[in-house]
């Protein structure tokens, strides 16, 4: 399939000129390609308000952004609350670097913003906590410390898996505009191809039923 050289935006453009002027020349078309029959102007029309809508709706404002900014406040909580969980982690086990360096921090400010290891990081330090919470009670780390990272780590969770569910539809809606893009070219490069044999007498007709070279698009 031949790609459009045009972006998406300017293929939009003169598609809508194209909408606006063929049925004007619909009869003087059909006689050059029968198959540019009623059906072919529903399709087109059909075909180009779908892809304007989703247009429209890509350019709104992304929700990703809005799950990105919600984790991004649940990893500053983090950020607040490790620093006094690493203190008694060591306080409760100063003999076992290993176990408040590997889940108890988790080198946090490395894996704050990259949420798929920061949950990971939560989940192996929650689990460190279920089964040594009577240690760091006797260190005393007090228990709403504790539980906040707990609750940080089911919310992150949540709405992790949130985010990557939508951006998985996402990606599947952008496919889809694709392929109607692509569709939507096919059905324009017949068009061209039928007003360029049966306009070429009439230019300013034919200015808008036929591709514009590049450098004529603002």
């Amino acid at each position: 399939m031949k790609n459009s050289p045009y972006t998406d935006n300017e293929l939009l453009e003169i598609a809508s000129e194209f909408k606006k002027h063929l049925k004007n020349h619909f009869s003087t078309i059909k006689s050059v390609r029968p198959d540019l029959d009623q059906n072919f102007i529903f399709r087109f029309k059909a075909l180009y308000y779908e892809i304007h809508t989703q247009s429209a709706e890509k350019e709104a404002t992304d929700v990703a952004q809005t799950f990105q900014l919600d984790l991004n406040d649940f990893a500053d909580q983090v950020r607040t609350l490790f620093p006094i969980f690493r203190f008694y982690m060591q306080k409760a086990f100063p003999y076992e670097s290993n176990i408040w360096e590997t889940y108890g921090y988790c080198e946090i400010e490395k894996v704050v913003h990259d949420y798929s290891s920061l949950r990971k990081c939560l989940e192996g330090s929650v689990n460190l906590i279920n089964e040594k919470r009577a240690e760091l009670r006797a260190a005393k780390c007090p228990d709403p410390t504790l539980n906040e990272i707990v609750n940080l780590s089911k919310q992150i969770g949540y709405k992790h898996d949130e985010l990557m569910e939508y951006l998985e539809k996402k990606e599947l809606k952008n496919k889809a505009y694709k392929t109607r893009m692509d569709e939507l070219f096919q059905l324009m490069e017949i068009v061209h191809e039928a007003a360029s044999k049966c306009l070429d007498k009439d230019p300013e007709s034919l200015k808008y039923l036929t591709f514009p070279p590049k450098s004529q698009i603002q």
